[in-house]
């Protein structure tokens, strides 16, 4: 059982209830997410490994390799917006609905809520930590630092995963307020 997908997981639901909520709010048909959901998870990660692909190409056996093989490598954050962008103007192009900008409005909080889980389930791996060593111990906790383990004694650096996190759930507020 991998916690960090556990929490993508819940985070991708929590997107799109709240996606959903706002866009049946606006008087826009629930049909239209449940076809954009699918289209932007696979074109997010499309792109988001393609970009991944370009910025860090040592670590792949080319770009087939990179489209074929999720084993390994890692992907970009500005590719899920890419992807979805694409999978809203596929959606209305498909017809599902009349107001692009609308329903792009409606998945622009769920967004920032399901990157903020993205970023928290760092938690459960070691990436993400920043270069920073942090030496102290009353501070080798969360917010600040979070432990990079290894076979010898723990490392605790910057959480930069978990200071992610929280400027994702302020973002999340002030798009939700919007």
């Amino acid at each position: 059982l991998y916690w960090s997908a556990i929490i993508i997981a819940f985070g991708i639901a929590a997107g799109f209830a709240m996606s959903q909520a706002l866009y049946t709010s606006y008087a826009g048909s629930g049909r239209a997410l449940w076809v954009f959901l699918p289209i932007a998870v696979a074109l997010s990660v499309i792109f988001s490994r393609l970009i991944h692909w370009y910025c860090h190409v040592e670590q792949y056996a080319g770009i087939i390799g990179a489209l074929t093989d999720y084993s390994s490598g890692g992907y970009v954050l500005p590719g899920a917006l890419l992807g979805a962008f694409l999978a809203a103007k596929l959606v209305g192009a498909m017809g599902f609905t009349d107001n692009v900008p609308r329903l792009l409005d409606a998945v622009a909080p769920g967004g920032a809520i399901v990157v903020a889980f993205i970023r928290l389930s760092a938690l459960f791996n070691s990436s993400c930590r920043g270069k920073i060593a942090v030496t102290t111990p009353a501070l080798q906790r969360l917010p600040l630092a979070s432990p990079v383990y290894s076979s010898g004694p723990d490392d605790y650096r910057f959480a930069t995963f978990f200071v992610q996190f929280l400027l994702m759930l302020v973002v999340f507020v002030l798009l939700f307020g919007f």
